[in-house]
C-alpha cells in the first residue's frame, strides 16, 4: 500500500485543503477496504472516510482531501494526523494490512485583538461630548476566545474634559464577541478653552498570555465648550446719589474663568 505524501501537508483555520493519494502495490483477489479518520476533528477532517479498491482499479491512486476547522482560539499552528486504519479484505495478503499516517499542520486565522467602533480618530474625531453633560457612546469587543476572563481597563486622558463609564469591561470564553458599551460623558468647567479633543484609552490584563497587556484603539473625543466670554454689572441702572454725599453700590464679575488676571477701569461721565 503506498501513501503519498505521508508528511508536509498544511491546512489552514480558513478552510485551506490539503490532499494526499492513496493506491495498493499488488493486485488484490478481493475488494480493499482502508478507513480513514483524522486524530483531532476540532483542526481538520477527511473525505472520504473510507477507500475502498478492486482488483480492477487497485493501481489507480485515490485521492483523499484534509480540510481545515475553524476555531476562535488564539493557538498557533496545531499538528494533527490523518489515521489509516488496517485494511479489511477477504484476500488475506492485504486483510489488517496497516498503511503509513499523514501528517498534518492546521494553521491559525485568529489574533489577539481588541476592536472598537466606531473608531474615532484624529484629525477629526466623530465622538463628541459637551460641557453640558453631553455624552457619546462606543463598542468594545475581542478578536478571538480568551482562554480566560480579559478584562479591558479604560481611562480617560484629560478628566477635566471627559469621564469615561464603566472603566472596566470583563470578556469571557462565551460572551468574548458580544460587544460591551462604553459612555463618555463630559465634563464643565468655567474657563472659555474652546473645543478640547482628548483620548479614550485601555489595556487589558488575563492570564491569557496573547490578551494580558494588550490595547484598544485609541478613542479621540471632542469635548465642547460652553463658556462665553462676557462681563456683568449690576444693576445697570436706578441708582441714586445725593449732594449730601449719598452713596450707592453696583457689582462686576466675569462670567467665565480668566487664564490671567482683568483689570477694569472705572470711572465717572461726570
Amino acid at each position: 500500500m503506498m501513501v503519498t505524501p505521508t508528511s508536509g501537508l498544511v491546512t489552514t483555520e480558513a478552510g485551506g485543503t490539503a490532499t494526499f493519494t492513496v493506491k495498493l502495490n499488488t493486485q488484490p483477489t478481493a475488494n480493499v477496504t482502508i478507513g480513514l479518520s483524522s486524530s483531532d476533528t476540532t483542526e481538520g477532517t477527511v473525505s472520504p472516510t473510507s477507500l475502498t479498491f478492486t482488483p480492477s482499479d487497485w493501481s489507480t491512486p485515490k485521492t483523499v482531501t484534509v480540510t481545515g476547522v475553524d476555531d476562535d482560539v488564539v493557538d498557533g499552528s496545531i499538528p494533527y494526523t490523518v489515521i489509516t486504519a488496517p485494511a479489511t479484505s477477504t484476500d488475506p495478503n492485504y486483510n489488517g494490512l496497516n498503511g503509513l499516517d499523514v501528517s498534518v499542520v492546521n494553521k491559525d486565522n485568529d489574533v489577539p485583538n481588541i476592536f472598537v467602533s466606531p473608531l474615532s480618530s484624529l484629525p477629526s474625531p466623530v465622538l463628541t461630548t459637551t460641557e453640558t453633560g453631553g455624552s457619546t457612546t462606543f463598542l468594545v469587543w475581542l478578536g478571538s476566545q480568551p482562554i480566560d476572563d480579559a478584562t479591558v481597563y479604560l481611562y480617560s486622558g484629560d478628566q477635566t474634559e471627559g469621564t469615561v463609564s464603566p472603566t472596566s469591561l470583563t470578556f469571557t470564553s462565551s460572551d468574548w464577541r458580544t460587544p460591551k458599551t462604553v459612555t463618555v460623558t463630559g465634563v464643565d468647567d468655567t474657563v472659555v478653552d474652546g473645543n478640547v479633543v482628548y483620548s479614550i484609552s485601555g489595556m487589558a490584563l488575563s492570564s491569557d498570555a496573547n490578551y494580558n497587556g494588550a490595547s484598544i484603539p485609541t478613542e479621540w473625543v471632542t469635548n465642547q465648550d460652553n463658556d462665553v466670554v462676557d462681563i456683568t454689572v449690576s444693576p445697570l441702572s436706578g441708582l441714586v446719589t445725593t449732594e449730601a454725599g449719598g452713596t450707592a453700590t453696583f457689582t462686576v464679575k466675569l462670567n467665565t474663568q480668566p487664564t490671567a488676571n482683568v483689570t477694569i477701569g472705572l470711572s465717572s461721565s461726570d
